[in-house]
């Protein structure tokens, strides 16, 4: 780890624990003891399952649709990139910095790199088809269900420019995919401003280094689009596992503290867990520390009892924040003794 990552490290931990403190602080009250006398931890233990479960969906996904391609990589390789990438995401603002990790694992694995970016890009591209069509329902459903939540007008305003940006992005990437001109006029630009204060043959050098990058990522995409179909298929429905899985582990962490468990509780849960995570999509902090304490405390409060507002931000923060940076962690060292192995 080097110390720009350590400095985002501190600085992700110290916000998440200070927001952590003061929702805690705020929120237990007399009757938070006497609620958490009716708590079931066997439902607390199965949440921490299901978001192992939601790994395992996320590396079979990356599986698949490498073996789509010809590519056969080892299962646990697939979980210890997908876990190194969770640290990185979880230091980083928007949860974005772990596409390079998965691209440079999957080359190390034997892909070309155009076909890593490819399987990379096609993730996200299969995450924002998902995320697009479940806040648009969840908009919808709020709309028509639930006339008299009062949420707060952010919570809305981000969930509406979520959805058309999810759908822009997505439209914007199948655009790219249909003019390979656009493709190349773009990554000549971006590498003419990463070779600004280079000399001419290392801006060539990279220049057509980025081209035959760019050649195999549309030769990739339209594999994905005839023989290598099946890795499209693959892809959207572990995507929509993941996230199926995900967000319904809110609902147990919530059955697990005592709360009763209806349909409404359920579907409020499912409704809050997408508006949250597009919240988090936008890059303010590193992993959405602090975004994602106030989200959960304010959504949360709606629908269960406040004296456990704290003790459900806090687990829910230890599954899917500190167990991330604690598996991700062994992952990413795991990855540095090979390299090690790999220069002696």
């Amino acid at each position: 780890m080097d110390k720009g990552q350590k400095k985002l490290l501190v600085i992700s931990l110290g916000i998440s624990l200070a927001v952590l403190f003061a929702v805690l602080i705020f929120t237990i009250d007399a009757e938070t003891l006497t609620a958490l006398k009716s708590c079931m931890p066997a439902f607390l233990i199965l949440s921490l399952a299901m978001h192992v479960v939601s790994l395992l969906f996320w590396a079979l996904r990356i599986k698949l649709m490498c073996r789509s391609l010809g590519y056969k990589i080892r299962f646990f390789h697939c979980l210890n990139l997908v876990c190194s990438n969770t640290f990185i995401a979880s230091i980083t603002p928007s949860q974005i910095g772990g596409e390079p990790v998965r691209v440079y694992e999957l080359t190390k694995a034997g892909m070309q790199g155009g076909d890593a970016t490819a399987v990379v890009i096609m993730e996200r591209v299969f995450d924002g088809i998902i995320l697009a069509v479940g806040t648009i329902l969840c908009v919808f459903a709020l709309g028509v269900f639930f006339q008299d939540l009062a949420l707060p007008d952010i919570c809305m305003i981000s969930a509406y420019t979520a959805a058309v940006v999810f759908s822009g992005l997505v439209l914007l990437f199948f655009v790219f995919a249909r003019n390979p001109k656009w493709g190349y006029a773009l990554m000549g630009r971006i590498s003419n401003l990463l070779s600004r204060r280079d000399s001419m043959e290392k801006t060539q050098a990279r220049f057509r280094q980025f081209e035959g990058y760019v050649a195999q990522f549309y030769t990739t995409v339209a594999q994905f689009g005839g023989k290598a179909r099946s890795g499209i298929f693959f892809g959207l429905l572990f995507t929509a596992l993941y996230w199926t899985n995900e967000f319904i582990i809110a609902y147990f962490i919530c059955t697990g503290l005592g709360v009763e468990p209806t349909a409404a509780l359920f579907l409020l849960s499912l409704i809050f867990q997408i508006l949250i995570t597009v919240i988090l999509m936008i890059p303010i902090t590193p992993g959405g520390v602090g975004i994602a304490e106030l989200s959960l405390g304010g959504f949360y409060a709606l629908i269960i009892p406040t004296a456990i507002v704290g003790i459900f931000v806090l687990i829910y923060r230890f599954i899917f924040y500190y167990f991330n940076l604690i598996v991700g962690f062994i992952a990413s060292m795991l990855i540095v003794r090979r390299e090690a192995h790999t220069e002696t």
